[in-house]
């Protein structure tokens, strides 16, 4: 399974984002949670605040708008100062006075009916919905609760559903009595001014406002339809049927799973329960839009920081790139590749100056290999030094001398730039072939090349490669018309092999008396020839050895005895006259 990688382009705008998001999620989260907390306690008091405000005014609407006159026109009707006229006329006076006030009623102990006197404008009202509109608004002293009707409150309150009003009862009882009699005040007062000042109350433009009384009836609502929120009607009648007129703030959760936050309050004039609500989605709706807003900055400061970090990692990535084709090439071997287009003042732009001045050294280091032998960047690649020790090992190698006949009178006549490029032509022809048998060319000294073969065939690739070397001569001299032929030497045996020469310049070669004799052997090698040593003779394969004819002895310098030799051909010789050859031990 591969492995998932990120390149350096995504980290850094992975990075840029993550930067960019954190601070802005943990600074959110906290501003978010302060204005929770802080709203949730606004909200709390602005629910509190409603329903007292609302409760007070339904109390002052009661007991200072409506009782206070009220209990003027029940002393002023009391006794006997006044004949009936003039405390009708008070009752009429009355009505006028007080808008609110549908109905007075006067009940005095063991009369057969009662005193009523109706406002006009509300009389002719009913006189649309009822026949008998005095029916509607007269008390019936009997229907009510003794206890309550024996004190100076509300005893009743009734919703006349044909003009969709509210009436609720006052009850004033008559200290004085009228005629040594008992008697009540009664007066019928119109609560759509509560409702009115329900529907215009500020609260409403943000929640909602309802009155409930004990039988579970909305009184006034500033949002029509049906009311289900069960958990709060619950706690309104669990603080009705106690009494308690404290404000309680909660939080009730409705049937929806949506959570309201709801205070309870109970005037003292009306056995109703005000209930002031709003849902917590509205009461933290600001905190929805700031994280609408923080979301959105976020995303703007996301996609800032992607389009930052994109353009920074592009302007860093797009170097490295760079940098890492022109490494390809380079390993490809395009020693001439460069490192182009970085122009930025910084670590990467020293990169790709040093990186270019690497190619500039590998170059030249390449170059210099070309000057070396094999056997000498061996040599330096297995050292476990800084440096090449100076000395040598003995090794068994094969020895190959190989020299061009003809170039001295050749070059006389001709153009230096000519001659080179003749001579560079065959050597590449010689090295080609060396390379071709696993040889190493240990030295170019004039016209003449030295070649070491090493390994178990050594002997056999030396002697392949000298007959190779000769075929390719004859084929270069045809090609190219110069009177050049070669003569090969061909020696193996024991040499030392190693660093030789001084701390300042060295050269890895072999040396000794079987590398001296090759070049002895090349030295006297015919145009055309290749002269071998027994040596060489007797490690070959039977097939190569009799491709070999052996030759009178020969006197080289530093033997005190004539060397026998051997001329090896591309082919194996006619056997006329020829004399014997020693025979491969294998």
């Amino acid at each position: 399974m591969p492995r998932f990688r990120l390149n350096l382009r995504s980290k850094m705008m992975l990075f840029a984002a993550v930067i960019a998001m954190l601070p802005l999620l943990v600074a959110g989260q906290s501003l978010i949670r302060v204005a929770r907390d802080e709203l949730k306690s606004a909200a709390n008091e602005q629910l509190a605040a409603t329903a007292g405000r609302l409760t007070r005014e339904f109390n002052t609407f009661f007991e200072y708008s409506l009782l206070t006159p009220l209990d003027l026109i029940r002393n002023a009707i009391g006794g006997d100062k006044l004949g009936s006229a003039e405390k009708i006329a008070i009752l009429r006076q009355g009505i006028a006075d007080l808008p609110d006030v549908v109905a007075l009623q006067v009940d005095v102990e063991n009369l057969p009916r009662p005193i009523v006197v109706a406002q006009e404008a509300y009389f002719e009202k009913l006189q649309s919905a009822f026949p008998t509109p005095m029916e509607v608004l007269r008390v019936d002293p009997a229907t009510l609760d003794p206890l309550k009707a024996s004190a100076r409150s509300i005893v009743a309150i009734t919703r006349v559903e044909e003009t969709d009003d509210w009436l609720a009862t006052a009850s004033l009882p008559i200290e004085e009595g009228i005629g040594g009699r008992k008697a009540t005040l009664f007066a019928r007062i119109n609560l759509a001014r509560l409702g009115d000042l329900i529907a215009n109350d500020p609260f409403a433009r943000t929640g909602t406002i309802r009155v409930i009384d004990a039988q579970r009836r909305i009184v006034f609502s500033t949002q029509p339809g049906p009311y289900d929120h069960e958990s709060v009607i619950a706690k309104a009648l669990q603080l009705l049927d106690a009494g308690i007129a404290t404000i309680t703030v909660e939080p009730f959760v409705l049937a929806d799973g949506s959570t309201s936050l709801a205070a309870i309050a109970l005037p003292r004039a009306f056995p109703w329960g005000i209930l002031v609500e709003k849902s917590e989605a509205d009461a933290y709706r600001p905190i929805t839009d700031m994280v609408r807003d923080l979301l959105k900055w976020l995303g703007i400061g996301l996609a800032a920081a992607l389009l930052g970090a994109a353009l920074f990692a592009l302007g860093i990535s797009r170097p490295i790139l760079r940098i890492t084709q022109t490494a390809l090439r380079v390993a490809g071997g395009d020693l001439e590749a460069r490192v182009g287009g970085v122009r930025t003042r910084d670590e990467i732009g020293d990169l790709a100056k040093r990186f270019n001045d690497m190619i500039v050294q590998l170059n030249e280091r390449f170059e210099l290999q070309k000057f070396v032998s094999r056997e000498t960047m061996k040599a330096i690649q297995g050292s476990d030094r800084h440096t090449v020790s100076l000395g040598g090992e003995r090794r068994r190698v094969a020895v190959l001398f190989a020299d061009i006949r003809g170039y001295t009178a050749y070059a006389e006549n001709r153009d230096p730039v000519e001659v080179v490029t003749v001579l560079n032509d065959y050597f590449q022809q010689l090295a080609d072939l060396v390379a071709a048998h696993h040889g190493d060319i240990d030295k170019f000294v004039g016209d003449q090349i030295m070649a070491v073969f090493y390994g178990s065939h050594m002997t056999k690739h030396a002697a392949e490669c000298a007959i190779a070397i000769m075929d390719g001569m004859e084929r270069a001299a045809s090609r190219t018309g110069a009177d050049l032929a070669i003569g090969i030497g061909v020696h193996v045996g024991e040499v030392v092999a190693g660093a030789m020469g001084s701390r300042q310049r060295k050269d890895f070669t072999v040396l000794g008396d079987r590398v001296n004799l090759a070049a002895r052997l090349c030295a006297n090698a015919a145009r055309g020839q290749t002269l071998i040593t027994r040596d060489v003779l007797e490690d070959l394969p039977p097939k190569l050895a009799a491709q070999a004819t052996a030759l009178d002895p020969i006197a080289v310098k530093g033997k005190s005895r004539p060397v026998e030799v051997f001329a090896l051909y591309k082919t194996a010789p006619a056997p006329v006259g020829a004399p014997a050859v020693g025979r491969h031990p294998g």
